[in-house]
């Protein structure tokens, strides 16, 4: 005697739960082999089962042929932490990041990049404090230097309009350019070095640096957060299989111009002969429904399910 659909639906969206990729093929496999009758509800079961296999498969497949290509892409932005001696670097990366490096009320306690993560809103995001800056600091050794050039956005610190000055002059004087939010592309390297900047200012600072970056105050570690999302700009689309489940981690973005054909190079790379459609929810889950082609412009939060022909 068959189950009811019902009860048929409750058992398979609990065997799938919480397993992705091979894990979540191989369940959907023995379902299968499982599910005798072919008739009905069953086949509707048995036939979005197998379109989910096929797509699995497909992302799958194209994983392990983006891995053995060697190419990266970029999924955690840098922010390179600046400023003068004692300005609170060390204090800001180990209340943002949960890390326990050394600080001390003398200067220079920082000799060496410290490293730190952070996740937040559904980014990722990798923090360096440099040591700190002073006047001609990068005239003999580049190495730090070097750091800024090729880091994403920068995050500077500062006590006074002084410090400030200071920090903002030795950028200057090395030709590196400053601007409050990313390049269009992402974070391409243009020349003269142009990078994402902002300024975390000391909550006892009474006036204002005269700066077109924006600022934001040390006291609420919130602000500094929203202001690292700010800046970079991500676009995170949420995945959605046959049954409706919305992937928890978003697939997150760092150019202004997203696709449905970007997406499916991500997870997909190689396979964009082969897309059929995709059914867009705007916005999130609550959102409206659209079946949408290839070029179909996406936004930040947009839910997507892809099809593809077999």
């Amino acid at each position: 005697m068959p189950k009811p659909y019902s009860v048929m639906m409750d058992e398979i969206n609990s065997r799938l739960k919480g397993k992705t990729g091979d894990d979540r093929a191989k369940e959907i496999r023995l379902l299968l082999k499982e599910i005798q009758f072919d008739v009905g509800d069953y086949r509707k079961i048995k036939d979005k089962l197998k379109r989910e296999l096929k797509e699995i498969e497909t992302m799958e497949q194209a994983k392990k042929a983006s891995r053995k290509s060697g190419h990266t892409k970029k999924e955690t932005p840098q922010f390179v932490v600046i400023g003068a001696a004692n300005s609170g670097k060390t204090t800001l990366i180990n209340n943002l990041c949960g890390t326990d490096f050394l600080v001390a009320d003398y200067p220079y306690t920082t000799t060496e990049p410290q490293y730190g993560a952070l996740k937040y809103d559904n980014v990722n995001f990798q923090l360096v404090e440099l040591p700190a800056i002073y006047e001609g600091c990068w005239d003999g050794d580049k190495s730090l230097l070097a750091i800024i050039h090729s880091t994403d956005c920068l995050l500077i610190l500062g006590r006074s309009i002084k410090e400030f000055d200071l920090v903002l002059s030795e950028l200057k004087k090395n030709n590196i350019h400053l601007r409050d939010e990313r390049m269009e592309d992402g974070f391409v390297q243009v020349n003269p070095r142009t990078i994402p900047a902002f300024l975390v200012y000391d909550k006892k600072l009474e006036v204002m640096i005269s700066s077109a970056l924006k600022m934001v105050s040390n006291e609420n570690l919130e602000t500094v957060k929203k202001k690292m999302v700010e800046v970079t700009k991500p676009k995170r689309v949420y995945t959605m299989d046959s049954f409706n489940k919305i992937e928890d981690i978003p697939i997150v973005f760092f150019h202004d111009l997203l696709t449905v054909k970007d997406v499916i190079k991500k997870i997909g790379i190689g396979k964009v002969e082969i897309f059929k459609d995709a059914v867009v929810l705007e916005g999130g889950p609550t959102g409206r429904k659209k079946r949408v082609g290839i070029d179909y412009e996406l936004s930040d939060g947009d839910v997507i399910h892809l099809t593809f022909h077999k």
